[in-house]
């Protein structure tokens, strides 16, 4: 299982990620020897965005867009720095609002599979796939 938490952005996280001070983040540690998977989707009528950064803020992958069951993005890397950090958005009001969060990590077929799901507080009730990321590896 991988570590997975929910973490709030302080100063010395926003420096590194320019996300905003006292929004969330996902912080995931995953292995250093073996390409991690991230497959990012959206199912909103706003735009979405998706930012994932290594341990030192460098940011490998950034997607965004907006649809119905329409893939962002897909890549896979071997990444050096963790842990992960994560940061889901969408576009309202003129700027960009960090989503609500809902993680879970489990175990499928000898792998490792995180997902994030998000809710972008649009249309409610709130359906938990306006963004979902998923990371995996074996």
């Amino acid at each position: 299982m991988s570590e997975v938490t929910i973490i709030e952005v302080d100063e010395a996280l926003h420096a590194l990620t320019d996300m905003k001070t006292g929004t969330r983040m996902v912080k995931i540690t995953a292995p250093t020897d073996r390409p991690v998977t991230v497959h990012a989707a959206v199912n909103a009528k706003m735009l979405q965005q998706v930012r994932l950064f290594d341990a030192t803020g460098r940011m490998h992958f950034e997607w965004q867009g907006r649809g119905t069951g329409r893939t962002l993005g897909c890549g896979s890397r071997t990444f050096e720095h963790m842990p992960l950090l994560l940061g889901c958005l969408s576009y309202q009001y003129e700027q960009w609002i960090v989503n609500d969060l809902n993680v879970r990590s489990e175990v499928e077929d000898g792998g490792c599979k995180v997902t994030v799901q998000c809710e972008d507080g649009g249309d409610f009730p709130g359906d938990w796939d306006d963004l979902v990321v998923t990371l995996s590896w074996t």
